[in-house]
């Protein structure tokens, strides 16, 4: 891949980026940017193995390709962003590119509550003639997420 544009990813996911981008009041390369820096944050899987692998003493600096620069240069992400998606990348094995790629496919494909209602208010906004009851849909997401 040469480099990451979020319209690179599959149709459905940018469509859920869009979305949750137009609710917060961001273009999408704005509330990408601020997605994968929550994702950074947030505890991965991942870091169990790069807490194993630095206590080998292993110094996990990933491959600064093109597609790595391409990243920072559309994102503009935080060093300590930036540090902590290449280290999950190589402690995984992936180019860095690629392991963002996928953290934001995965992001987009977990649905939250909010994404659903979204997506209703989209399409009864797309669609006025639909008579929708968002308090039903609300209640009967809610049931069905165990919320």
């Amino acid at each position: 891949m040469a480099d990451l544009h979020v319209n690179d990813l599959p149709d459905a996911d940018v469509a859920v980026l869009r979305r949750r981008a137009d609710a917060a009041g961001l273009p999408l390369l704005g509330y990408v940017r601020e997605e994968l820096i929550a994702l950074a944050r947030r505890r991965s899987a991942d870091d169990t193995v790069v807490e194993f692998l630095e206590s080998e003493g292993r110094e996990l600096i990933p491959e600064i390709d093109s597609s790595a620069v391409a990243l920072i240069d559309t994102y503009d992400l935080p060093a300590d962003t930036l540090a902590t998606f290449g280290r999950r990348a190589y402690a995984t094995g992936h180019p860095l590119s690629d392991y963002v790629r996928h953290a934001l496919t995965t992001s987009a494909r977990r649905s939250t509550f909010d994404d659903v209602m979204l997506e209703f208010h989209e399409t009864q906004d797309g669609e006025p003639s639909l008579n929708i009851d968002m308090e039903s849909v609300a209640a009967s997401v809610r049931y069905a997420r165990g919320e």
